[in-house]
């Protein structure tokens, strides 16, 4: 009876194998939807490195941000340089 458990039990695991290896499909590394990630030295730390993984729309979105922050903080101070304000 143990015998016939045991071999009932693998049976299903073996069928399930399949299921389980079948992986997500590769996607086009320029594609919107597929997943990068990057390290980032820590603040504080010589050697220690953080890893952040995003989809690469949103890496773009943070690219963005970025550039709109910087240019936002370049006019702010070429503005404070101008004696006609």
């Amino acid at each position: 009876m143990r015998f016939i458990k045991a071999m009932m039990a693998s049976g299903l695991i073996v069928m399930a194998l399949p299921a389980l290896a079948q992986e997500a499909p590769q996607l086009d590394k320029n594609d919107p939807n597929a997943t990068r990630c990057r390290k980032f030295a820590v603040t504080g730390s010589l050697v220690k490195k953080e890893r952040v993984c995003r989809t690469n729309a949103e890496w773009r979105k943070i690219s963005e941000q970025q550039n709109r922050d910087a240019d936002d903080l370049i006019s702010r101070s070429r503005a404070g340089m101008n004696p006609n304000g």
